[in-house]
């Protein structure tokens, strides 16, 4: 007998575990939903978030970048976005949101990776002229090496010639003392025959103290020999690694002269042996001078009238005993001819070699005094920083940057701390400090370019060999002339590269590679009045500028150097209106954790108070944003 109401109470069984079934499914959903929701709602926020870039630092610098102190800083600002979705996400029902800042990516981290991909990429498409390559990168900055060790050289072997020259001198003090004593001899034998005891006295003290002071002066000689030798050989030493990196041109142009200070130093050593022997030969003509002095006194107390023939033998005896006396001659080649004109060359060199700001400074502009703290820069942390290999042509395009936005000595800018280019290069404290190092390094440059050219225009060595061979003689020691044409050329091609750098601060422009145009220097005025000349020089209309030459040098340093001393400037300049800014605070990119709270809408239904799914009315919801520039 079939039941009434058993179909009802089975469908409504049915019923129950079908509708279990579809809330389960629509809580399923809405789950999907709601952590799609989530991560909707932190990228939005981490959008939100990274368009509150730094404004100055936008508009002064073009970087975008974020500015957050800490974590903690970083996570409260994201965490505003983020609860404007939260609190109005309807059916999804999220709640109670928090974030987690698991990474930040500084500025000044990376050894300023970011940093210099940020740059690049904006100076990859705001550039109007720019031709760089790998292979001008390259060939820039093989110049550039190729002129400082150029520069080494000519520096260390100019000086080797002043060395040579103290040499020769002091040989010509020596030939000078024997020549006295040559002299004085004479004169004694002049007295002895005229029988004039006052003369022989003043002949022989004349030729004594000359004897004697030969101890010292052949010392001096065998002191600055041995110096130019020590020397030399350092030199040979020091440079030698610098000297195998010269281009095969530059080895040809400098290897027969460099070649000729070893063979002056070998002839030296020979021409030694015969200084020693003639000095030691004269030294000998203070012995027997007291019984000499006594001749002569007891010559004075006899009487004429009564001692007339004792006093002739004592006269005869006298004769005999000066001409024991010898008079040694060198007859090796030394000296200079013309001291006058190689001392010319000296003051000038040190003239040239003064505080290079007070040669170059033009008269109209003031040098800035200005200073930095450098304690809290991100310089200060390059030590903790590794150094990178940057890409060649990132290296010009970060160039190009830095001197396209800070300013420089050309710019004549009216700041505290002026020199911002040339502190990038040079990192010191002051602008002073700077400029010097800068106009050092670009005097250095140039000099090595300019002695290059020296060596390859045939007129001007042509000047030099005809200077270098009045000053060291005709018939001077083997070679010395050619010791004398380095110290000439070492001494015109820094008094051009002062000129030089004199231009470029005036705004001119000088020439990489100089023609014989572009020479601004006679050698001849040169030698008559070096100050003058460089007051009086004509103007050049091609070239490269100021501001070119410091992109030179700073392709000879290294990248993270460069890089963080622009941070350094963008910190100084942007803290004069903001006391707390700090570069090490601007956030390149993040990543951050967001979690929130959210309810069970259908999974929670009951019906007379028994739930049809027994499950926690809340779970929590994970997701991650990343943000970058």
């Amino acid at each position: 007998m079939r039941q009434k109401g058993s179909i009802t109470v089975f469908l409504s069984l049915i019923l129950v575990c079908v509708s279990a079934l579809i809330f389960a499914l629509l809580e399923s959903a809405r789950t999907a939903g709601a952590r799609y929701y989530l991560q909707t709602a932190a990228d939005a926020a981490m959008d939100s978030l990274y368009s509150n870039f730094h404004k100055e630092l936008w508009e002064n610098y073009r970087l975008i970048l974020y500015e957050g102190v800490d974590e903690q800083t970083v996570g409260k600002d994201y965490m505003r976005y983020v609860k404007d979705y939260i609190y109005n996400s309807n059916i999804y029902r999220l709640d109670e949101p928090k974030a987690e800042v698991m990474d930040l990516r500084r500025i000044t981290d990376d050894s300023a990776f970011w940093f210099e991909k940020e740059l690049t990429e904006y100076m990859k498409y705001n550039l109007v002229d720019f031709s760089g390559s790998v292979e001008s990168f390259e060939e820039a900055k093989k110049d550039v090496e190729q002129a400082n060790i150029i520069r080494n050289i000519t520096v260390a072997y100019g000086g080797h010639t002043k060395e040579a020259v103290k040499v020769e001198k002091s040989l010509m003090r020596i030939t000078e003392s024997l020549n006295n004593i040559s002299s004085a001899k004479s004169e004694l034998e002049a007295y002895i025959a005229a029988q004039d005891e006052e003369g022989c006295r003043a002949s022989l003290m004349i030729i004594e103290s000359e004897a004697d002071s030969l101890s010292d002066k052949l010392k001096l000689y065998e002191e600055a020999a041995d110096n130019f030798e020590e020397s030399l050989s350092n030199t040979e030493s020091e440079l030698k690694e610098e000297w195998e990196k010269l281009t095969s041109e530059n080895k040809e142009l400098f290897e027969e002269g460099t070649g000729d200070y070893r063979n002056y130093s070998t002839k030296d050593k020979e021409r030694r042996t015969e200084v020693i022997t003639k000095v030691e030969a004269a030294k000998e003509n203070s012995q027997n001078m007291a019984e000499r002095y006594e001749l002569i006194d007891s010559i004075a107390e006899l009487d004429a009238d009564e001692d007339a023939d004792e006093i002739e033998d004592k006269w005869g005896i006298l004769e005999l005993s000066c001409n024991d006396i010898s008079t040694p001659v060198i007859d090796s080649a030394h000296g200079i001819a013309d001291e006058s004109r190689e001392e010319s060359l000296e003051s000038m060199m040190d003239f040239l070699s003064g505080d290079i700001i007070s040669l170059v400074l033009p008269s109209d502009r003031y040098l800035s005094l200005g200073s930095v703290d450098k304690a809290s820069f991100p310089s200060s942390l390059i030590n903790n920083i590794s150094a990178k290999e940057s890409d060649p042509v990132d290296n010009l395009l970060l160039n190009e940057y830095s001197a396209r936005f800070f300013a420089d000595f050309s710019d004549n800018a009216d700041k505290e701390f002026a020199y911002e280019l040339e502190y990038i290069y040079a990192g010191f404290d002051t602008d002073k400090a700077n400029l010097s190092a800068t106009l050092t390094d670009i005097l250095a440059l140039r000099t090595g370019l300019n002695y290059t050219h020296i060596l390859s225009d045939s007129e001007k060595m042509e000047q030099v060999s005809n200077l270098a061979l009045t000053i060291a003689g005709r018939a001077g020691f083997p070679k010395l002339s050619v010791l004398i044409s380095f110290l000439i050329i070492s001494v015109w091609s820094l008094a051009e590269s002062v000129a030089d750098i004199k231009a470029l601060l005036n705004k001119e422009k000088v020439a990489f590679f100089k023609t014989k145009e572009d020479w601004r220097l006679g050698l001849d005025s040169l030698m008559s009045s070096p100050k003058s000349v460089l007051d009086d020089m004509d103007k050049k209309e091609s070239g490269l500028d100021y501001e070119s030459y410091i992109k030179y040098l700073l392709l000879m340093i290294e990248s993270n150097s460069r890089d963080y001393r622009m941070m350094d400037m963008m910190q100084n300049n942007i803290s004069g209106k903001e006391a707390d800014f700090k570069m090490e605070s601007m956030i390149y990119a993040s990543k951050i954790k967001v979690y929130a709270k959210s309810y069970r809408v259908f999974s929670s239904l009951s019906i007379g108070g028994t739930e049809l799914i027994s499950l926690s009315p809340s779970y929590k919801l994970y997701t991650e944003a990343i943000g970058a520039y």
